[in-house]
């Protein structure tokens, strides 16, 4: 499949995944966002056509990412609480960026960046306060669903088109930016206020521990499995463990 089949079906994939989603709150939209949505398809791709030696140091990139989406999420929603819709993802992205800056030394460490990702996202939702009351929605949700789509497509065929150059472990990273959180996050906060890009945000970084979930599982799996039992199994598994973590309720932290 070229690059342009693969962003259409990533798009497709998202979109769907939002409309569920939205049907049922931003709590779960974050949730849904957080998970491999375009990270699963992007190194599915990779697997296929570099073979499972290079999916594997991908996959352990896109679980070190895990950690600079968690560190995103954050910083945006302490900047949020002062700042506009301007300032706070700007701050949020030059946060993640100089995070992702230090990601090379994980390049082959599976378990530190699983045991960094997991850290990272636990922190980050802890200290996210829980919005308890659902935000009103006060825009259609079809222009959000777009958006959304549009730009997990893009990562996906951007990544396909990059895999060759930046090798397998940077390709991982580049798989799974927050870039599908700074839309939604952006748009909910211009939309619909701080509270409900708040809410979001909490979700999301709940997300991220399934995430990070599948991308070891298919570092583990792609080798004796094969590329698409892999992805079925580590996505049973990233579910599962955005599952948990949904259940769990958190007492809201104080302000910082």
């Amino acid at each position: 499949m070229d690059w342009d089949g693969k962003a259409v079906t990533t798009a497709v994939l998202v979109a769907l995944v939002l409309v569920a989603g939205r049907c049922f709150g931003r709590r779960m939209a974050g949730v849904l966002a957080g998970l491999p949505t375009v990270t699963g398809p992007a190194l599915l791709w990779l697997s296929l056509e570099q073979g499972a030696a290079y999916a594997v140091d991908a996959a352990i990139g896109s679980v070190a990412a895990c950690a600079v989406c968690a560190l995103f999420a954050l910083v945006y929603e302490r900047a949020s609480r002062r700042a506009g819709i301007v300032v706070a993802p700007l701050a949020a992205t030059a946060a993640s960026v100089g995070g992702a800056i230090t990601l090379q030394w994980l390049d082959g460490a599976l378990a530190a960046a699983l045991l960094l990702a997991l850290a990272a996202s636990w922190i980050a939702r802890r200290l996210i306060p829980d919005v308890r009351r659902e935000p009103r929605f006060t825009v259609a949700m079809h222009h959000e669903i777009m958006l959304t789509a549009l730009v997990a497509g893009g990562v996906s065929g951007a990544v396909a088109l990059a895999a060759p150059q930046v090798g397998a472990f940077w390709a991982g990273v580049i798989a799974s930016p927050p870039l599908i959180a700074a839309v939604i996050a952006v748009h909910q906060h211009a939309f619909d206020g701080q509270p409900a890009a708040q809410r979001f945000l909490r979700g999301y970084v709940g997300g991220l521990l399934g995430r990070a979930a599948f991308g070891a599982g298919f570092a583990c799996l792609v080798t004796p499995l094969g590329p698409i039992a892999a992805a079925l199994a580590a996505a049973a598994l990233a579910c599962a463990l955005a599952a948990l973590a949904m259940r769990r309720t958190s007492t809201p932290r104080p302000a910082f």
